[in-house]
């Protein structure tokens, strides 16, 4: 008898799930239309999203990761000036995005140029070796998130990172490359309010293919495309969100009232906090996915 109970329950419970979704608790919610049980469900996801985030304090592992972005964003401009040469970074700095920290992406890049003229070997050596330090503690970083055992060495987790480093730097390429070209050819055959919108539409797939790359190199375990979609949309959103949200901020405060000459860094600080955390909730929601899917299957 208990096993034909069992065998019922589990009858039931695979059939309301495949007709409202996954995830439900369904003895209570017989008699609840499906568009409040979606809903529900949505509530909770964005609740279990919270508390993973709050509770295991996964905000200081961005505060973590900005520091290690600060250590990499310098060496990495400087390796994009000696693979790319004095390459035109302007249309994608000049971007809304970007509004708020351009000033000192500016500096940053100048420098970059000033120092790649007499760069020895030591200083390209060290200056690699800091440009994967994001790269490398985004995937220790990962390791925590995922809740995963499984450590990669040292020495191959910097190979990979330096894989990363020289990939990134031929998307920027690739990308300022169609900026340039896309501005040349609307600019003068279209209407200035839809090269406008394409520009968005390539800075916003250029977003995503780079938060999809990154999830996939901080997951310890196998991550598809279609498996990191999910939190790299996600994380992609927040960019944007934050990035709008920021460049309202600055309309209608001036920072440089209260931190004087380093309002610029202040500014950038906390602009990179809020693209980290951003990074971190769609890890976070990857991460719990995986984990369901993982529980699935072994049930």
């Amino acid at each position: 008898m208990q096993r034909v109970q069992l065998v019922y329950g589990q009858f039931v419970y695979s059939f309301i799930n495949k007709l409202y979704g996954r995830d439900l608790l369904v003895a209570p919610f017989f008699c609840i239309p499906r568009f409040k049980l979606q809903k529900i469900c949505i509530m909770r996801q964005i609740v279990a999203y919270y508390r993973q985030f709050s509770d295991k304090r996964y905000s200081t592992i961005a505060g973590t990761l900005v520091y290690f972005l600060l250590m990499s964003i310098a060496p990495f401009m400087l390796w994009l000036t000696l693979i790319l040469g004095n390459f035109d970074m302007e249309e994608i700095i000049s971007h809304p995005f970007f509004e708020a920290v351009r000033p000192l992406l500016e500096y940053l890049r100048q420098s970059a140029q000033s120092a790649a003229g007499g760069a020895g070997a030591i200083l390209l050596f060290s200056s690699l070796y800091s440009s994967t330090n994001f790269f490398y503690h985004l995937r220790r970083s990962g390791e925590i998130i995922y809740e995963s055992d499984r450590t990669k060495g040292g020495i191959k987790l910097r190979l990979s990172s330096a894989v990363i480093v020289v990939a990134l730097i031929l998307c920027v390429a690739v990308v300022a490359a169609i900026f340039i070209v896309t501005n040349y050819v609307f600019y003068r055959l279209f209407p200035d309010w839809l090269s406008q919108l394409f520009r968005f539409a390539l800075l916003s797939v250029t977003a995503f293919f780079s938060a999809t790359l990154l999830n996939i190199f901080a997951c310890p375990y196998k991550l598809s495309i279609t498996s990191a979609a999910g939190g790299s949309l996600l994380t992609v959103m927040l960019w944007m969100l934050f990035a709008q949200g920021f460049s309202i901020y600055l309309q209608y405060a001036d920072p440089s009232q209260l931190y004087g000459a380093v309002a610029a860094i202040i500014i950038f600080l906390l602009w990179c906090y809020l693209m980290t955390n951003s990074l971190v909730i769609g890890m976070i929601y990857n991460g719990l996915n995986l984990n369901e899917r993982r529980h699935k299957t072994h049930f």
